[in-house]
């Protein structure tokens, strides 16, 4: 009995540690329970986040990538939480960002065109105030990030 709880403690301090090293070295496997959450995120009225982005890209959807990127909490570090980048297509330059909240299940966008495609993700009763470009070079596509506050 011993054995097997000194194994399992083991297996799974090491476990942790490459979980740990995955996520820094920006491999998806360590986010994907939570993006999978995130993909299944329903508006007030019911529709899937998946189905939202299925019907607003710009071309006929084949397939989404959901992706947390590292890159975007720090281009937009007024996202509190995870930053996610779904990519339709594989099309680089057709893309959404979100800020992911685990705790509360709610996706939130964090950039002015994402919030004007996707205006039921925005809570009811609340504001997107842009946030300006100001001079940071990094932005996507010159997309201005936003923040949502309560009215």
């Amino acid at each position: 009995m011993r054995r097997i709880v000194i194994t399992l403690m083991v297996v799974g301090i090491l476990a942790a540690v490459a979980l740990w090293m995955a996520a820094g070295l920006e491999f998806e496997f360590p986010f994907w329970p939570s993006l999978r959450l995130a993909a299944g995120t329903r508006t007030s009225d019911g529709t899937r986040a998946t189905e939202l982005v299925r019907v607003r890209s710009a071309t006929n959807s084949l397939s989404q990538h959901w992706h947390h990127c590292t890159w975007c909490d720090v281009v937009y570090p007024h996202a509190p939480h995870s930053a996610v980048k779904v990519t339709i297509n594989t099309n680089e330059y057709d893309f959404s960002l979100f800020d992911w909240d685990l705790w509360h299940r709610k996706l939130l966008p964090i950039t002015v065109r994402t919030a004007k495609t996707f205006p039921e993700l925005v809570p009811r009763g609340s504001v997107v105030e842009p946030l300006g470009v100001g001079l940071n070079p990094q932005l996507y596509r010159d997309d201005q990030p936003c923040r949502i506050t309560k009215k």
